[in-house]
């Protein structure tokens, strides 16, 4: 599947971006300055000679012309150094000055032929209270970049341009160059096989260090502009485009960083006044910090003596103070507030430490939601009244973690022996129906130990499934007074084929009489059906097992010991674990549950299951409310 191209991270797009917004800006700021000149009256007279552009130039030329031609002459008294530099300018132009009488005072440049005339004026003006006749020409050969050339050049342009036409063009080109500028910004900070705002070199700088470089460039870019005075007007013009130039750069870079800080956020961080106060915030806190420590070091026993003898240092003084002054009101106030402090805060440390020891006691009795406000507290007691909170909250969540662990691993036993059982019980089913069919001597071989398997694994299931019941206690439980002698010698006697192909000789040792105790006979059955198989299965041949029953304090006791035919190289806890047996037993058949299933049945009926191993020596203690 193609990916969509994301401009705002494509350089080329930026660059003709770029480049589209600096061509539609200065095209849209031309003709804004060419649409200014044309309501203005410039551009607009049907010959160069009768325009504005051309009329003011002369008049200012002929002004130079008669301050020159003045200060050139010996008959005047006036000297103007600046005279003619004006004139330097305008290329092109000369001009007489008469005096009053017709006769010539002087001028500037050759006056030239008729025909090679492009423009020509007669101005008026007084000097001393003498008038004086200028007559200003501008011929047709114009140096090129002079004032009279670019004027003209201007006004050639003005007058071919339509004027509702540049008025479209000037607001499209504007539109273009604020559309240029919206996709710069919004592609600001956006780089190639980068996810998210990243920043570049100079949107690193500090904020208030750059607006400082960027006013101070923007400065420094336009005072070519301000300062070209008497340079030809093509250089003042080409100076001032440049100067416009490197301030729009200037502008858009700013802009530009401006963007990428405010999108990636919390920009004011990167400012050197943000940074010197969070250095004198820091400082502050670090000296205020190492006071506080310094105190700490302190034990509390220490700080405490201490802060009484300053107390104690401050009545004496307040005490010679007041016999000193002959008994001062304002001496003894100040007494008594002191006394009374100390006592306030005696009292108040002794309720937190009275707070602190509840709080202690409401733990030991295992009331674990308990909580101290530490809000107010001193600060050596309110750590210790933290520890407190922490350690309620730590056992919490151990016990609700513990919690949440066993209800997890039981609903996902419970769930997988429920979803085995149902193609299980087709496999025996089939297995059943192929034991009837006529099937070759090997078939019947493999059709044996599919059987075999398929029965074990069934049996493993339903343990399974029983001792997720007996663990959660979803399990009905009867409980009644019952004869434990029956059910224990009945239990044997159902065990004894299978204890007779074990060779194990089984010694019972029953209470005299009908010994009766608090029990569920079907659970307990299951119990001791357990404790049984596993005695099938681990016992050693030719050795005995003993039975033995009796009552003891109100309860009744059932052990039942015999020989590991394997070492038992694990605990009796680790036994009574699920899915635990020797390591040396593992080539029997067995899940490991039944131990621990006969664990969960004894606790169902309020009894419980023990188990002692000592060497190959293995005894299962069963205990029962009589």
């Amino acid at each position: 599947m193609e990916m969509k191209t994301d401009l705002r991270q494509s350089l080329a797009a930026k660059c003709a971006a770029v480049l589209l917004f600096f061509a539609a800006a200065a095209g849209a700021l031309i003709g804004s300055a060419a649409i200014a000149y044309i309501s203005c009256g410039y551009g607009s007279a049907s010959t160069f000679e009768e325009d504005l552009l051309c009329r003011t130039a002369l008049d200012s030329a002929m002004t130079e012309a008669f301050y020159y031609a003045i200060s050139e002459s010996s008959d005047y008294d006036y000297q103007d150094w600046s005279a003619g530099f004006e004139l330097e300018r305008a290329g092109g132009f000369s001009a007489q000055v008469f005096d009053r009488n017709g006769k010539l005072v002087g001028g500037w440049g050759d006056v030239p032929d008729g025909d090679r005339t492009l423009c020509r004026a007669e101005k008026t003006f007084r000097y001393q209270e003498e008038p004086f006749a200028v007559q200003g020409y501008v011929s047709v050969e114009l140096p090129a970049g002079s004032n009279f050339a670019v004027r003209l050049g201007m006004y050639n342009q003005l007058r071919a341009l339509p004027y509702g036409v540049t008025v479209v063009l000037t607001v499209l080109l504007y539109v273009l160059a604020l559309a240029a500028l919206v996709f710069l910004l919004c592609a600001a900070g956006h780089k190639r096989g980068r996810e998210g705002v990243s920043l570049n070199w100079q949107d690193r700088i500090p904020l208030d260090l750059y607006l400082c470089i960027s006013v101070g460039l923007f400065s420094l870019a336009m005072v070519p502009a301000i300062s070209g005075d008497g340079a030809p007007i093509a250089l003042e013009i080409a100076t001032l485009c440049m100067s416009t130039l490197c301030c729009a750069a200037v502008a858009l870079a700013t802009l530009l960083t401006l963007a990428s800080r405010f999108k990636k956020g919390k920009w004011w961080r990167n400012t050197v006044c943000w940074r010197l106060v969070r250095w004198c915030v820091k400082t502050w806190k670090r000296c205020w910090r190492a006071i506080v420590e310094l105190v700490r070091i302190l034990p509390m026993t220490w700080r405490v003596i201490l802060a009484v003898l300053g107390v104690l240092a401050g009545q004496s003084i307040l005490v010679l103070l007041f016999f000193g002054s002959n008994g001062s009101f304002l001496i003894f106030l100040l007494t008594a507030v002191l006394d009374a402090a100390l006592v306030a805060g005696t009292a108040w440390m002794v309720i937190q430490l009275q707070q602190v020891r509840d709080m202690g006691a409401a733990l030991a009795a295992g009331d674990l939601e308990a909580q101290l406000d530490t809000e107010k507290m001193y600060f050596d007691v309110k750590r210790h009244a933290e520890d407190l909170n922490a350690i309620g909250v730590g056992m919490n969540k151990a016990v609700e973690q513990r919690l949440k662990s066993e209800r997890l691993k039981t609903e996902l036993i419970t769930n997988v022996s429920h979803d085995i059982k149902t193609p299980l019980t087709s496999i025996v089913n089939y297995v059943d129906l192929l034991k009837k069919e006529d099937l070759p001597p090997d078939a019947q071989e493999y059709l044996a130990v599919l059987d075999r398997q398929s029965h074990r694994l069934k049996k493993l299931t339903e343990d399974l499934v029983e001792a997720s019941k007996a663990s959660t206690g979803n399990m009905a439980v009867n409980l009644e007074p019952i004869v434990v002698n029956e059910i224990v010698h009945q239990a044997v006697g159902d065990y004894d084929e299978r204890l007779a192909q074990g060779r194990l000789e089984v010694i019972v040792n029953t209470y005299e009489g009908n010994l009766l105790a608090l029990a569920d006979g079907r659970l307990l059955w299951r119990v001791l059906d357990n404790l049984l198989g596993n005695v099938c299965k681990y016992a050693m041949a030719g050795t005995r097992v003993y039975v033995d029953l009796g009552a003891q304090e109100g309860r009744v006791i059932l052990s039942m010991k015999n020989i590991s035919r394997d070492p038992l190289n694990v605990s009796a806890d680790e036994l009574m674990e699920r899915f635990v047996r020797g390591d040396a037993s593992r080539h029997t058949e067995g899940s490991g549950l039944g131990l621990n299933i006969a664990k969960s049945l004894m606790d169902l009926m309020g009894g419980s299951l023990q188990l002692f191993v000592d060497g190959d020596l293995f005894k299962a203690e069963l205990t029962l409310r009589a």
